[in-house]
C-alpha cells in the first residue's frame, strides 16, 4: 500500500493525481499503451526495457530537474522510444526537439510516441564527433543498450550525424538542453571537434558508460571543465547534470 502512494506521489510531479493512478495500474499491468486524459497515450512493447525506461523518467524523474531557465531547444541523443522527450514536451510545451536515435525497431516507436507532438525532428543516425558509418549492435539483447562500431561505406547500417550539421540544419544559435545516452560513443563525442558546439550549451544531461568504453567519464568531464560547465547534481540512475557557469548562480 504504502508503495503504491510513493508512487502516484512521484507520479504526480507529471501527471494528475486521477492520471497517476491510472499510469501505475498500467504500468503494473505491463500494458503497451498508456492513456491519460491530458496528454496523448504512451506505446510501450513487451519483453523490451520499455516499461523500465518509463519508470526511470516519470517514476524516478532523472530528467525533472527545476532549470533556471525555459528551455526551446533540445538534443535528445540515444532517444530509444522517444520517452524521455515526451517529458521535455510535457515540462516545455513550447520547445523542439531534435530526437537521435540508432535502431530501426526503437524509430518506429518514437514515430508512435511523438505523432501528437510538435516542434519534433528525428534522426535515425548516431550521434558523433566526425561524418562517418556505423555498425549497429545490440550486445546485452536489451532494447535500450545498442552501440555502433566504425564501418566503411560499402558495409554500414547507419552514418553518423554531428551537433554542428544539427545546429546548422536547425538554425540553432544554442542548445539550451543536450540530453545524451548513447552507450559509450560519448567517449569520442568529447574527445575531439567539440570546440565549436560546446561553448553554445547551456545544461547538458549525460549518462557515462565506462563499464562498455572505459574512460568515458574522465573525458566527458574534462571537456566540460573546459569550457567552464559545473556539476549540478546526479540522478540515482546515474545521469550527470551540467550547468554552463552562467546558470550555475543564477
Amino acid at each position: 500500500m504504502f508503495n503504491h502512494l510513493s508512487n502516484i506521489k512521484k507520479l504526480k510531479r507529471n501527471f494528475s493525481l486521477i492520471d497517476a493512478i491510472r499510469v501505475l495500474v498500467s504500468i503494473r499491468k505491463k500494458a503497451t499503451k498508456i492513456k491519460t486524459s491530458k496528454n496523448p497515450p504512451f506505446f510501450l512493447r513487451k519483453k523490451t526495457k520499455d516499461h523500465e525506461t518509463f519508470g526511470e523518467i516519470f517514476f524516478d524523474n532523472i530528467y525533472n530537474i527545476d532549470l533556471p531557465i525555459q528551455p526551446k531547444t533540445i538534443i535528445d541523443a540515444g532517444a530509444n522510444v522517444g520517452l524521455a522527450s515526451r517529458f521535455f514536451k510535457m515540462k516545455y510545451p513550447d520547445s523542439s526537439i531534435v530526437l537521435i536515435e540508432i535502431d530501426a525497431d526503437n524509430l518506429q516507436m518514437i514515430n508512435k510516441n511523438m505523432e501528437d507532438c510538435s516542434g519534433i525532428t528525428v534522426l535515425n543516425n548516431g550521434l558523433y564527433n566526425t561524418n562517418t558509418y556505423f555498425k549497429i549492435y545490440d550486445p546485452y539483447n536489451a532494447t535500450n543498450s545498442f552501440v555502433v562500431e566504425e564501418s566503411n561505406e560499402t558495409d554500414y547500417d547507419i552514418k553518423s550525424v554531428t551537433i554542428d550539421q544539427v545546429l546548422k540544419d536547425q538554425k540553432w544559435d544554442q542548445i539550451d538542453i543536450l540530453k545524451i545516452d548513447i552507450e559509450g560513443a560519448e567517449k569520442k563525442l568529447f574527445e575531439s571537434n567539440y570546440e565549436s558546439w560546446l561553448p553554445k550549451v547551456k545544461v547538458v544531461m549525460v549518462e557515462t558508460h565506462d563499464r562498455m568504453v572505459p574512460k568515458c567519464s574522465i573525458t566527458v568531464m574534462k571537456a566540460l571543465d573546459h569550457f567552464e560547465f559545473g556539476l549540478y547534481t546526479t540522478t540515482d540512475g546515474g545521469t550527470l547534470i551540467y550547468y554552463h557557469k552562467d546558470l550555475l548562480n543564477t
